[in-house]
């Protein structure tokens, strides 16, 4: 059986795409937040420098949630009770936090585990989508605190790349200035007929070409036509179900404005208070099994 957490005083930490955070903790409050850009090295490497740099402790456990090579349990799962796996780096005690798979539609919900997770322990008895928009964006049905399914997209990858190649960039319009109501429009437009996304995109290039129109307004008809189509996509796990949102703020905003255009009432959330939350879940989860295990 893996060795669980110490009783008092732990890290955590997550491991993203762009930083890394560590909190120094005891039981289950934070005591400091250290944060480092992630470097063209590798995950491990990153994560050793991160903990050699604050100096902690090699004999109390750190929990670690976004290393990929972590192991990946199939749904339907429980977020919040998870095993987790225990490995030596460098006389450090990880613990590793697993991640989620689907094999059908086969899926990955890699990164995102742990905000759900302390979603769920912040909002018991909360059923519902959660809708986590990233490098890859997933529509994650949940109930009875257990990840019952997921559908992933995209969306906010191909938006980014067409922007840069339909010459969206800062020379037009900053990526963050959009107009709400061409989202809008747009995002209705391709919900009713999916079908036409790839021509509403052509339509699109013609008009940056000739017309010389507004830079918002262009990156707004961008967005809602792509979130339109993912919205038509994923209707069977939004219609009719709580919903919730956690992204950061400039990802978090072209959603909200195409979901809410729809009449749908939504609970956004912070991505790091999230994880945070997800690890504490963890180490209380893992605290729990050791005393049932004593």
């Amino acid at each position: 059986m893996s060795p669980a957490p110490s009783p008092s005083h732990w890290t955590a930490v997550l491991l993203g795409v762009d930083d890394i955070i560590l909190w120094t903790m005891s039981a289950s409050q934070a005591q400091q937040r250290h944060q480092f850009p992630r470097s063209t090295a590798t995950p491990e490497q990153d994560l050793v420098a991160a903990l050699d740099h604050i100096q902690a402790p090699k004999a109390n456990p750190v929990l670690v949630s976004g290393l990929l090579r972590a192991p990946l349990v199939n749904v339907p799962a429980k977020p919040g009770a998870l095993a987790l796996i225990s490995e030596v780096m460098e006389g450090w005690q990880l613990q590793l936090l697993p991640d989620l798979m689907q094999s059908s539609p086969q899926g990955l919900l890699q990164g995102h585990t742990v905000q759900i997770a302390g979603f769920l322990a912040l909002n018991p008895k909360w059923d519902g989508v959660i809708c986590l928009p990233g490098a890859v964006t997933h529509w994650v049905q949940v109930s009875a605190a257990e990840v019952v399914s997921f559908q992933s997209t995209l969306t906010t990858g191909l938006q980014a790349t067409l922007a840069t190649a339909l010459t969206l960039g800062s020379e037009m319009t900053p990526q963050s200035s959009w107009a709400e109501s061409a989202l809008r429009e747009a995002a209705d437009d391709t919900m009713s007929r999916p079908e036409r996304l790839a021509s509403r995109l052509a339509e699109l290039q013609a008009q940056i070409r000739h017309a010389n129109p507004d830079g918002a307004e262009i990156m707004g008809k961008l967005w809602g036509y792509l979130i339109g189509a993912e919205l038509a996509a994923a209707r069977p796990y939004w219609l009719g179900q709580n919903l919730a949102l956690i992204a950061e703020e400039d990802l978090a905003a072209p959603y909200l404005a195409a979901l809410r255009a729809q009449g749908l009432p939504v609970t956004q959330t912070a991505p790091e208070r999230m994880a945070l939350a997800g690890l504490v879940q963890a180490w209380r989860h893992a605290q729990g099994d050791a005393q049932t295990s004593n």
